[in-house]
């Protein structure tokens, strides 16, 4: 019941956002005769946008045609890795054509424990502004809603501590921010080391 309540909101979610083009969503989920299922879901516009600017307008004539480049893209810029180095297979996308278009997939090789967890979805990367959300109504998997966009590289990195699911970002973030004061510091320095071995020069002659 939760699941199918949360399945809705966000199809509203996404209905009501569909005609802007920055806007997008990824739905993973479980059907009742246990297949994964990778829903991906953004208007015409945007899925169009992309196409045209990375194959040009005169890539396709025919809907099929348009299809079968969309499929390519998807599998050129979408993946789900889990447990750090488990790659997992998409397999037969589908493409539905329409005012909100939706790219349908089957997951192949989700192991039975998951500790780790890396999402990523470069498909609209280059519409400004543009924002996935992502939720996972599968047993075991994050519950909440993520956002991908350029600031974090359409890429969400979570684990598993102590029963609840983080998003590693922050310690990315805070080794980055070690590494940028380092350096000041070390660029800060260097005028005083100069300094101080002249002194310590000049007072030996």
């Amino acid at each position: 019941m939760k699941n199918s309540l949360a399945t809705l909101l966000l199809m509203m979610s996404v209905v009501g956002h569909a005609h802007q083009a920055e806007f997008s969503s990824s739905l993973l989920s479980k059907t009742d005769d246990g297949k994964y299922i990778l829903q991906i879901a953004s208007s015409m516009t945007a899925f169009q946008g992309e196409i045209d600017y990375i194959y040009s307008q005169k890539a396709y004539k025919t809907a099929e045609e348009f299809k079968k480049l969309v499929i390519d893209y998807f599998t050129k810029n979408v993946s789900l890795i889990v447990n750090g180095t488990e790659v997992l297979q998409l397999k037969d996308p589908m493409v539905l054509l329409g005012h909100e278009t939706k790219i349908i997939v089957e997951v192949i090789g989700i192991p039975a424990k998951i500790n780790e967890l890396t999402f990523t979805n470069t498909m609209f990367k280059d519409l400004s502004h543009n924002k996935m959300g992502l939720i996972m109504l599968i047993d075991g998997f994050p519950k909440e809603q993520y956002i991908l966009e350029n600031e974090n590289e359409q890429t969400i990195r979570l684990k598993l501590k102590e029963g609840t699911w983080v998003s590693s970002e922050s310690d990315e973030l805070i080794m980055k921010n070690i590494l940028y004061i380092s350096f000041f510091l070390i660029i800060a320095m260097i005028p005083l080391i100069y300094v101080s071995y002249r002194d310590r020069k000049n007072f030996r002659k």
